[in-house]
C-alpha cells in the first residue's frame, strides 16, 4: 500500500491531466469488470447441481473481494 501512495504522488506530477482521467476511469471499469465476473461466477456454482465445498476458494475469493474492494475505495 505504501509503494502505490509513493507511485501515486510521483505519476500525478509527471501524467497530465487528460491521462489521469483516462487512467482513473480504465482502473475502475476493470474493478468493476472483475468484480461482476466473480459474482457470476459465484452464483453459477451457488446453483450448480454438484456442490462441492472449497474452503481454499471460499477464503481466497472473500480475502481477494475484501482487498480489493478496500483499495478500491481508498483510492478515491
Amino acid at each position: 500500500m505504501l509503494s502505490a501512495m509513493t507511485l501515486r504522488k510521483f505519476s500525478e506530477a509527471h501524467i497530465s491531466v487528460k491521462s489521469q482521467t483516462t487512467i482513473k476511469c480504465v482502473v475502475k471499469l476493470t474493478s468493476s469488470v472483475t468484480e461482476t465476473i466473480i459474482f457470476m461466477y459465484l452464483g453459477i456454482a451457488a446453483v450448480s447441481s454438484a456442490r462441492h465445498w472449497n474452503t481454499a476458494f471460499v477464503v481466497l475469493t472473500l480475502f481477494f473481494c475484501l482487498l480489493y474492494r478496500t483499495i478500491g475505495t481508498n483510492q478515491t
